[in-house]
């Protein structure tokens, strides 16, 4: 049975200077056109959701109620959101774990109230790891990608020597660095990224990744919010 879902990062609702309203709503109608079309399973919105403070958030959190999918949220560095803050509005917290059949989806925090970069919480993530074992695949989420390879990362082995030994964790996918809208792989592990869909800076077009998961096989799509394809890749197991 097949898995399909998005994942969109960055939408940076209430920076000055930005348009992230329309933003916002441009995204969520293109994920209602996608569900539409082909019914999503779920979508992520993978990080800086909202640019600071408690008003931003809470606005970004009605912008996406209209999404006709449902919605998981990881927390990044600009949400600036102490964890109680986190869970009052987005009603969950800051790590995730949500089964879909036979597959998982881990979903992480990499930051806190004072905007810090962190690595996803080791101990949580191996437990939740140790609890999927016997699920086929698993797919991790968080915002700010565990290595060095980009300007913005912040290098994490030994979260990374996790996912690379789970065995079932099929792919990672990050948000954070506005301008990297490909993949990057740590033993033998995919990390994509999606670009941003809002912020002042980045990649030129506003993106988010489609990704459909049958047996064995991975496919995704990164595509504009006017659903043009930038991009398809697919991974076999």
């Amino acid at each position: 049975m097949e898995l399909h879902f998005a994942v969109a990062s960055d939408g940076h609702y209430g920076e000055p200077g930005t348009d992230y309203q329309f933003r916002f709503s441009t995204l969520v109608n293109a994920l209602n056109r996608a569900t539409k079309a082909n019914r999503l399973d779920f979508v992520v919105i993978n990080g800086d959701i909202s640019h600071g403070g408690l008003a931003s958030a809470r606005q970004a959190k009605l912008a996406l109620d209209g999404l006709q999918v449902p919605y998981f949220v990881t927390q990044g560095n600009h949400d600036e959101l102490t964890a109680a803050e986190w869970e009052r509005v987005w009603g969950a917290p800051g790590n995730q774990l949500h089964r879909f059949g036979e597959r998982s989806i881990v979903a992480l925090n990499t930051s806190n109230a004072a905007g810090d970069y962190l690595c996803p919480n080791q101990a949580w993530l191996a437990e939740a790891l140790r609890s999927e074992a016997a699920q086929s695949d698993v797919f991790v989420f968080f915002h700010i990608t565990a290595a060095n390879w980009t300007k913005h990362g912040i290098d994490c082995p030994a979260v990374r020597k996790l996912l690379a030994e789970a065995g079932n964790v099929r792919a990672v996918f990050n948000g954070h660095d506005h301008d990297q809208v490909a993949r990057k792989d740590d033993a033998g592990l995919p990390y994509f990224f999606d670009g941003h869909f809002g912020g002042s800076w980045g990649a030129a077009e506003l993106t988010y990744r489609d990704v459909v998961v049958a047996e064995g096989t991975l496919t995704t799509r990164l595509l504009t919010l006017d659903d043009s394809v930038l991009s398809s890749t697919s991974l076999n197991w």
